[in-house]
């Protein structure tokens, strides 16, 4: 029962965000688009500027963090069920390090080839991640089962 609990906890909180991370989402895409028109504004800064539909994903993980260090008291688990939050932040971060790299150089080598890197790496380390938290709390409930179970 408790792993029912957890994921009607989840379920519950995610449902009730969509419609902020959407309201924020679109606001970010007309924002951007208005910025288009009417600032001279490099592509990069305007491309970052487009990606701000990024912080309703970073205030999701910070949420769902503190649903879930609800679940177990251990310290470890407790630091632990934060990854993910950090994990999209520094995502974020390099990939705004990596258009301002590419609007201030030269790069000898071609834009898509870095942002791979960056995206399989956050990618790797939230696989990781997952191996090792359901270790320490096999009634974890990973990203993956959370979007099966809002469908």
């Amino acid at each position: 029962m408790r792993r029912e609990q957890h994921i009607r906890q989840l379920v519950e909180y995610a449902r009730k965000g969509k419609a902020k991370t959407f309201i924020l989402g679109m606001a970010s895409l007309i924002i951007t688009g208005t910025l288009i028109r009417t600032v001279e504004l490099s592509q990069p800064l305007l491309a970052s500027i487009g990606f701000l539909g990024v912080v309703p994903l970073l205030v999701r993980e910070w949420k769902l963090g503190t649903i879930r260090r609800s679940f177990n008291d251990d310290k470890t688990y407790r630091r632990l069920v934060r990854l993910p939050f950090w994990l999209t932040t520094v995502g974020f971060i390099g990939f705004l390090g990596l258009l301002w790299w590419f609007d201030t150089a030269t790069p000898g080598i071609t834009f898509l080839i870095p942002i791979a890197v960056l995206v399989l790496t956050v990618l790797g380390l939230q696989y990781a991640f997952d191996r090792v938290i359901l270790k320490l709390e096999p009634d974890y409930i990973t990203d993956r089962e959370l979007h099966r179970e809002l469908k």
